[in-house]
Formats: C-alpha cells, structure tokens, sequence
C-alpha cells in the first residue's frame, strides 16, 4: 500500500464539497469500524477448521455514525454473513452497553473426524489469548449464534433445518457446548456472548 496515495486521498477529500467529503470519509474509514478475520485451527497433522469471525468497534460505531450509516458499514461479500451481523446488530449491539470492540464469530468448524476430542473446548480456552496477542483493539465480548456446519461435496455449509430432527438435535448439543464453554444466551434472540477474558 502507498502511503502517498492515501495523503493524497485525504487532500482531495478536504477540497470536494461537504457531502462528498463525508461520503469520502465514511469509505475510507469501514476498516475502522469492523474486520473480517480468519483464524485457522490446526494440530500436528495440519489444518483440521478454522474461525471465521468479524471484530466490530462498537465504541467507534456508536459515537460516529447514524443507525443508516451503520447498516452500509455492515456490507459484506457473503450475503448471509451481512444477514446474520445486521440482525445481530439490531437485536442485540444497539441495545446493549458494548464497550470496546466485539468478536463476532461467523462460523466455527472443525472436521467431523476430529470432533468430541476435547478440541472446542480447547479453542475456547486459548481464544481469549490469542485475540489479545493478534488484535490491537482490547475486546470485552465474543459473539456467536450456534448453527452447525457441516462439509457438503468439498464446501463447508449451515444446514440448519427446523424441520430435521436430527439438525435439530445437532443445534442444541452445540448450544450446550457453547453454554458449557461460558456462554450465555442474550434475552429471547438467538445470539449468544461471552466475555473475552478466560
């Protein structure tokens, strides 16, 4: 990245009028309210899942934008991503006191012959840790909302079905892993936070 290119930028932006600077500013800015970030889970035998997840500076959300303006930071290439942080947003950060920044995890998956190991109980507990070690921004909360995944013809997919009892089934024993871990459901909606600290 060229850091002349982005003084420039900002020196543009200053001469346009007041709505396109403001429209300059809040693109320029996104990556300061949120960060799409993937950590991969690995043994000795090489990469068994990963966690993908969005780490959003509630803070900064809060004091500097309007609630239409938040939606449009929200925006992201995986629609059902976008979605599921939108509906998080409404039902659940802009009615709670977040202070600093929130992990929200988007999904967690760990290949099927690995599970019941011990291994998610173990994330859990390094976690915490590892986000403060590779994140800047000190993070009060995780946020999840428990939905299987399962690998289906090579691609890892939510297969939620209200109607399968097996899923479920499958989406309640990972709602108990997830309470067992230190989570705790957020009133009636289907999220659920923990705070960072281990």
């Amino acid at each position: 990245m060229n850091s002349k290119s982005s003084d420039d930028e900002d020196s543009e932006s200053e001469n346009n009028s007041d709505s396109d600077s403001h429209y300059n500013k809040s693109i320029l800015r996104l990556s300061h309210y949120k960060k799409e970030i993937m950590i991969n889970i690995a043994n000795e035998y090489g990469e068994i899942g990963y966690i993908k997840g969005v780490l959003l500076n509630v803070d900064n959300i809060f004091k500097e934008l309007k609630s239409d303006e938040v939606l449009k930071v929200l925006e992201f290439t995986d629609k059902e991503e976008e979605e599921e942080i939108k509906t998080f947003y409404i039902q659940v950060l802009s009615k709670e006191n977040c202070k600093d920044s929130a992990f929200y995890i988007t999904e967690l998956f760990i290949e099927k012959e690995y599970r019941g190991n011990g291994i998610g109980r173990k994330i859990f507990e390094q976690l915490p840790k590892f986000l403060d070690r590779n994140i800047a921004e000190p993070i009060s909360c995780i946020y999840l909302m428990p939905g299987p995944l399962e690998r289906i013809n090579g691609e890892v997919e939510y297969i939620m079905n209200p109607k399968d009892k097996e899923m479920v089934f499958l989406k309640q024993r990972l709602i108990r892993f997830y309470e067992s871990v230190g989570f705790k459901r957020i009133g009636e909606t289907d999220f659920y936070y923990r705070e960072e600290a281990s």
